[in-house]
């Protein structure tokens, strides 16, 4: 039987425009430490996830690393190839899954010739654009512990599982804070009984309780991307062969701090 795109973005194509796509769409299996964008590189591919989790971070000239944002199956990886430039964020797999790859130059192509993918792609755009401009005020108005209920969150809503790799230090680097930091944050959570981290994975107890912890940004983040992508009423079917390929089974991963 044929399977169906997890990805949010493409599921929302019709028919027709998805069809019109496809042969430009390569099935492609997202393994951790993977990076798929370089900042001030060209980018060659863009990508659109069905699962996993990829982290877009930013690297100071001082070696440190800070976490920009998360994306998942909600959007697409190398959004800078719209105007063939550098990417602006290194973008890597930290949580294995599959997707679809597009070279750029055949992305901008189908962005000029189908109306309902330009529509897609901007309206996802937006949305990403809402969501960085909260992060800002976020990290700059709420207490740590609201903002890393809120990572967890953005987590969770993309993976859709309660528990998922993810260690101290990695989370660390993605909130741009130090690992006993953390460590502190973590034992809150825990005592809480909202989350706990367990040999390099998080466990995700009880989403309310984080909903709590979290400051309002989590519901403006939810609203900016509910408003978009938003899947078809019937799955867009994807052949079998090609489906086959994004087939993978879960890896460890293992966070690449900046030296």
């Amino acid at each position: 039987m044929p399977q169906a795109s997890g990805s949010r973005l493409l599921a929302s194509l019709v028919p027709a425009e998805l069809e019109a796509i496809h042969a430009d769409l390569e099935a492609v299996r997202l393994t951790v430490g993977r990076t798929l964008v370089s900042a001030h590189e060209a980018v060659r591919r863009v990508y659109f996830p069905d699962s996993g989790l990829i982290a877009l971070s930013l690297m100071l000239p001082d070696g440190r690393t800070a976490g920009v944002t998360l994306v998942g199956e909600e959007g697409c990886i190398g959004l800078s190839a719209v105007v063939g430039v550098a990417g602006v964020t290194d973008a890597e797999v930290h949580v294995a899954g599959a997707g679809w790859s597009m070279a750029a130059d055949r992305f901008r192509a189908a962005l000029r010739e189908h109306e309902g993918f330009r529509a897609a792609v901007e309206g996802y755009t937006v949305a990403l654009q809402a969501h960085l401009a909260q992060t800002v005020a976020c990290n700059r108005l709420h207490s740590l512990d609201q903002r890393a209920a809120r990572w967890l969150l953005l987590a969770h809503d993309r993976i859709h599982a309660d528990a998922f790799p993810l260690t101290q230090e990695a989370f660390a680097d993605l909130l741009g804070v130090s690992r006993p930091a953390v460590s502190t944050v973590g034992a809150r959570f825990a005592r809480a009984g909202a989350a706990e981290f367990l040999r390099g994975t998080v466990h995700i107890r009880s989403v309310s309780r984080l909903e709590r912890a979290s400051c309002e940004c989590i519901e403006s983040d939810r609203e900016a991307f509910r408003s978009v992508a938003r899947p078809m009423r019937a799955p867009v079917p994807i052949s079998e062969a090609a489906a086959a390929r994004a087939r993978i089974g879960i890896i460890r991963p293992e966070i690449r701090r900046a030296r």
